[in-house]
């Protein structure tokens, strides 16, 4: 990185090897880098963003998922560009970042991206929807209920569920009939907090069902984590 542009306070020589570290192959080297930086707080936030600004420069994800961290409003127009225009790895991070603020104003840019296809974006993005109380969440949830990844799917069943929105219901007996024991029994189970009716399910898909959750929990950890 150039002295121009980190210009900042905080921009020192310490800064400048976190930011090469964010670039590491080593998840655990970046997930630490991306730590300290965060840890500088609002006085980097300006620096931050103009790194973001150039998508030739390595480190963007960290550099995203820092932005995150610090949770300054204003990182929220650039974020919102970097999920837009950003490779793989820094939409993953720009999604997770704007997805910290939960706040009015970054819901379009999650629906938005919640119905570009990627399946761990989507996942990811179909619990975080769960917890907003808007009704433009329930027509995209209703989609990625119905999505053929299982992960998506199961993710969205259950974000209907804590939503507690009856339009939910449909899509979740829709969600009933596929032969994935785990997104029947999520399906089923936010059914029963809507009042809704679902298909029986056999004690057997229910244990799978479990087990599969787990598994599927930890490696939704993982994506984010590296």
């Amino acid at each position: 990185m150039d002295s121009t542009t980190v210009a900042d306070p905080g921009a020192d020589r310490y800064f400048e090897n976190d930011l090469k570290e964010l670039a590491s192959e080593d998840p655990y080297v970046r997930e630490q880098a991306c730590v300290r930086v965060a840890q500088r707080g609002i006085g980097i936030v300006q620096a931050l963003m103009s790194i973001l600004h150039d998508f030739n420069k390595p480190g963007l994800a960290g550099v995203a998922r820092s932005l995150g961290q610090i949770g300054d409003r204003r990182a929220i127009p650039v974020l919102v560009q970097a999920a837009k225009m950003g490779d793989d790895d820094l939409r993953l991070e720009a999604v997770w970042a704007l997805a910290q603020f939960h706040e009015p104003e970054v819901l379009p840019i999650l629906l938005s991206e919640a119905e570009r296809p990627h399946a761990v974006i989507q996942g990811f993005l179909a619990s975080v929807l769960g917890t907003f109380q808007d009704d433009r969440v329930m027509p995209v949830l209703s989609k990625l209920v119905l999505h053929t990844s299982r992960e998506v799917a199961f993710q969205a069943a259950c974000a209907i569920g804590e939503l507690g929105n009856p339009a939910g219901i449909k899509p979740l007996q829709k969600a009933c009939r596929r032969h994935d024991p785990l997104v029947r029994a999520a399906s089923a189970a936010s059914l029963r907090r809507l009042g809704g009716r679902a298909m029986s399910i056999s004690i057997a898909q229910w244990v799978i069902g479990i087990l599969l959750l787990g598994a599927l929990g930890a490696g939704i950890g993982w994506v984010f984590y590296k």
